[in-house]
Parts: C-alpha cells; structure tokens; sequence
C-alpha cells in the first residue's frame, strides 16, 4: 500500500505535455482516495473509542434517517462523476495532439532486439548496436513530434516512462501517435523499453532519451548528417 501511495514524481520527470496532464489525474486519483481512507479510519477510530465500554442503557434506535442516506449516496456519486469528467476531458485532449501537424517526425522501428530511429526529413538515421550500445533518442524541446511506429519481426511495445503511456508495435500493422514536448531538457538513460516480451535478449531492448533546446537540436542533425556523408 505505501509503494501504491508513492507521488508520480518516484517516476522520470513529464518530457511531454501530456505526461504532464496525467500526472496530474493521477495525483487527483492518489488524494483524493488517500483523503476517503483517512475519513473511514478516523470514523472507526472515533467509533471504537467512544463506545468503547458498555451501557446498560439502551440507545435510541433509528431505522432510516434520509438525510444521511442521501449525503452518503450523493457525496461518492460526486467524487467519481467528477473524476470521471477530469479524465475525460484530459484523456481527450490528449488524443487531440495526433491531429497537430508536427514540427518533427521519428520513425521508429523495433527488431530482435534493438531500434532504430529514423528522422526523415533530416536523412539520418539512429540504430542501436550490441546490448551495451544503446540508441539515444534525441528530440527537441517545446515542439510536436510524430511518431510512426513499426516491427520487423515480433510485437514489440514502445514504452518511455517520461512519457507515461505506451504503445504496443504489431508487424504488418504500422502506427502512429504525437506528443508535445515540454521544456524538460536533459539526458535520460535506459528511459526507453521494450514493454512486451519479444524473446530471448528482451531485457536489452533499451534506448536513452536526450531533449535539447532547439537550436542545439538542429546543430546535432547537422552533425548527423557530416557524419553519415563522411561514412558514405
């Protein structure tokens, strides 16, 4: 229960706008429920302690009393309504970025076991080598990124924790979804997973994540690009 209690900030700080909505949801959910098992304590407390020893006396007994039967219907009604409409509203605008036109687009192709990152309008490419050599994925701050999602091989499940969603990537069925980068910069190793079991090296399937600011962005595609001519 006090690891199901731990604040989403246990987790990589939000990189997507996103991310940052659902945390929020989640910590509404967290204190919330925290708040209605605080009250259900102190009332069996209270209970326990105030009728604690026996009375001859017989208390007055009620059968019904309406109001309480109203307030203690309506009041959970209420609590789960407006959950329900927060997270509707939030998951729906969520779902809203993938009509954006994006400032970038990143293919990414998961295989047995390891990825790749393609930025197509740039022309170069990111692929991951042996267990201990990683991919970075890098991405600019403040900005719209389209992914487009494919397996050659088994379902794979693109999973950033900084993101706090996944997707599941089936061969034959490419995807695609967007999120909106937020002004978290930094490098974040191993924030990317596989989140599917996808055979025997499964557990090497990961990926680091870099934000830059923009401007240090574009100077890295340029990089990438003398690089891969210099190779050509």
């Amino acid at each position: 229960m006090i690891i199901a209690a731990a604040p989403s900030t246990a987790l990589d700080p939000p990189i997507t706008k996103q991310a940052e909505d659902i945390d929020k949801i989640w910590d509404l959910n967290l204190y919330l429920g925290l708040a209605v098992v605080a009250f259900v304590v102190l009332l069996v407390l209270f209970v326990t302690i105030r009728y604690r020893r026996r009375d001859e006396n017989l208390p007055s007994q009620t059968r019904y009393s309406l109001p309480v039967q109203i307030t203690y219907t309506l009041v959970p009604l209420a609590i789960i309504g407006a959950l329900v409409a927060i997270t509707f509203v939030s998951v729906s605008a969520i779902e809203d970025v993938d009509k954006k036109t994006p400032d970038l687009v990143v293919d990414v192709t998961a295989f047995q076991w390891q990825w790749a990152f393609a930025y197509p309008e740039a022309g170069i490419e990111v692929v991951g080598g042996p267990a201990d050599d990683t991919p970075t994925l890098v991405l600019p701050a403040d900005s719209t990124v389209q992914f487009n999602l494919e397996s050659l091989d088994v379902v794979h499940s693109f999973w950033i924790t900084a993101f706090r969603f996944k997707h599941d990537i089936i061969p034959g069925s490419p995807s695609t979804f967007s999120v909106e980068i937020n002004d978290q910069l930094g490098d974040f190793p191993n924030a990317g997973v596989c989140a599917e079991y996808c055979g025997l090296d499964h557990a090497f399937m990961r990926f680091g994540v870099q934000v830059l600011p923009p401007d240090q962005f574009e100077a890295w595609l340029g990089e990438q690009r003398s690089s891969t001519e210099d190779d050509s």
